[in-house]
């Protein structure tokens, strides 16, 4: 049997905290999707710029790192990929096409195992966060009333994982720790609540994002 050669090319590394990292490389109109790294563990992925003109479709890994590498060997279903990086620049420098392509992918991968790493990405999220919220509010779809710091009430089928809520133009995340369901024509569900990552709310909550494993969806705020 032929072995598939390894490609090489040549990508971005950014660093979020010690330890975990943000690279991004071109990506080829295969569209090879990553399987893992070596040396590394891959927390999640996303492809950037597909069908916008003007940008060069790249891919985009969150990983982690006993340090940052400059050189990366990724895992694919199509071949092995060779990614060589120039020095490591912040991740608040990532532009904000590849801030609302990661979004959903950091959020899919959201795990209590995994929150505390993917703790110093979500800060950067706030622009991505308002924009899958925004464009789905509207009277149609579950309700959420957020009664205090720790509680909310969820109307409308599903429980979610966590809650990602907007009060004052910033996100903050909670983890949803217990849910105590009634059941009818209209299912409501009072969701006990832990906060998770962001500072506790100085003003009304305005938008809400639910959160649980392959989906997000925006929910209306109950006034």
């Amino acid at each position: 049997m032929t072995q598939t050669p390894e490609r090489n090319t040549a990508g971005q590394l950014f660093t979020v905290t010690e330890g975990l990292f943000v690279a991004c490389y071109p990506l080829s109109t295969a569209l090879p999707i990553p399987l893992g790294v070596a040396g590394g563990d891959l927390l999640t992925w996303a492809f950037c710029g597909l069908g916008r003109g003007g940008q060069t479709p790249a891919v985009l890994l969150v990983f982690t790192a006993a340090g940052p590498p400059d050189r990366l060997g990724v895992a694919t279903h199509f071949h092995e990929l060779d990614v060589a990086f120039s020095p490591p620049a912040p991740v608040a420098t990532l532009d904000p096409a590849a801030w609302t392509a990661l979004c959903p992918a950091i959020l899919g991968a959201l795990r209590p195992a995994t929150l505390d790493t993917l703790a110093g990405l979500l800060p950067h999220l706030g622009g991505a966060l308002s924009g899958l919220a925004e464009p789905h509010e509207g009277p149609v779809g579950p309700v959420l009333a957020v009664t205090g710091e720790a509680e909310a009430n969820l109307t409308g089928a599903g429980v979610p994982d966590y809650l990602l809520l907007r009060a004052g133009g910033l996100w903050r995340g909670c983890h949803v720790v217990r849910a105590h369901r009634t059941f009818g024509a209209e299912p409501r569900t009072r969701l006990d609540l832990t906060r998770v990552w962001g500072e506790p709310a100085r003003s009304p909550t305005d938008a809400a994002l639910l959160v649980r494993s392959g989906d997000i969806a925006a929910a209306r705020v109950a006034p």
